[in-house]
C-alpha cells in the first residue's frame, strides 16, 4: 500500500464512484496533490470511428483531477474543465490518467490531468473543483 502524508491509495479506493467502478478504473499511485489511475481498454469504450469515445477520455480526466483533489483531504465537486485532446489514443492496452493539483484555494481548487496511452501524450485537462466539505482521510 502507497501511503504519502495520511493519503493511501485503499482510501481512494474505497470511495471510487460506481460509475468508475463499472469502467474499471484502478487507483495505483498517490500522494498528497497527486492520483495516478489506470483503465484497461475495452472494444465497448469504442466510438462509431473505431477509437476510444472522447467522453470515456474526458471522465477519466476528471477523474485524475477529482482524486488529486481529494488527497488534499477535502470531498470535492466537477464546477467546470476543459479537454484537450491531442491524439487518439490505441484500442488495446491502457490508459494511465495523472491528476494533479495546481491551486489549493478554501472553496476552489485547481487541477491538471495528462492522459497517456504507451507513454504518448493523448489528452490534456485542466478544471475547477469546489470544496464542499471536508473529508477525513483514514487508510
Amino acid at each position: 500500500m502507497t501511503t504519502n502524508n495520511g493519503v493511501t491509495i485503499d482510501f481512494l479506493k474505497n470511495i471510487n464512484s460506481p460509475f468508475d467502478k463499472k469502467l474499471g478504473l484502478r487507483v495505483v499511485e498517490v500522494e498528497r496533490g497527486k492520483a495516478v489511475i489506470e483503465l484497461n481498454i475495452k472494444q465497448e469504450f469504442l466510438n462509431s470511428n473505431g477509437i476510444i469515445h472522447g467522453g470515456l477520455t474526458a471522465s477519466l480526466c476528471d477523474t485524475a483531477m477529482g482524486a488529486s483533489a481529494m488527497t488534499l483531504g477535502v470531498n470535492p465537486l466537477t464546477v467546470e474543465m476543459k479537454v484537450n485532446y491531442l491524439s487518439p489514443g490505441g484500442t488495446d492496452g491502457k490508459f494511465i490518467a495523472v491528476g494533479r493539483v495546481i491551486k489549493e484555494g478554501r472553496t476552489l481548487i485547481f487541477a491538471e490531468s495528462e492522459i497517456y496511452y504507451n507513454d504518448k501524450l493523448i489528452a490534456k485537462s485542466i478544471g475547477t473543483y469546489i470544496v464542499k466539505q471536508p473529508r477525513e482521510i483514514v487508510g
